[in-house]
């Protein structure tokens, strides 16, 4: 991280899925991270954020962030997420964190996800 910033590596967008959980529960309770957007910042990194569960914000944002290239400095984009996002037996929780489905769970959580995911 230091590095990229000292270097002035400015070709590089790093992505932080920001979803508030750990394995052992949520970040808040387990190890809190504070203001992430300014610890990059404070690391001389640009820094943007977005809805992760927004898939026409993560391309917008994406692009956003390659436009930002060549400006001497490497570029941080916060992606805000919600774990199991879609899925009700999912949503909200850590307990899926390293977990995969059984073939009975997956179908459901398959179910009620839309099909327009594909398209990106």
């Amino acid at each position: 991280m230091l590095a990229a910033a000292h270097h002035k590596v400015d070709n590089l967008i790093s992505t932080i899925d920001w979803n508030g959980q750990q394995i052992d529960g949520p970040t808040s309770r387990v190890m809190g991270l504070g203001d992430l957007k300014a610890k990059f910042e404070a690391f001389g990194w640009q820094t943007l954020e977005m809805n992760g569960n927004d898939m026409d914000e993560v391309v917008a944002t994406l692009d956003k962030a390659k436009s930002m290239t060549g400006q001497g400095k490497p570029t941080a984009i916060l992606m805000r997420t919600e774990m199991g996002k879609g899925v009700d037996f999912m949503e909200g929780t850590h307990e899926w964190h390293g977990i995969a489905p059984n073939d009975e769970q997956l179908a459901k959580a398959l179910a009620q996800l839309p099909e327009t995911l594909g398209d990106y």
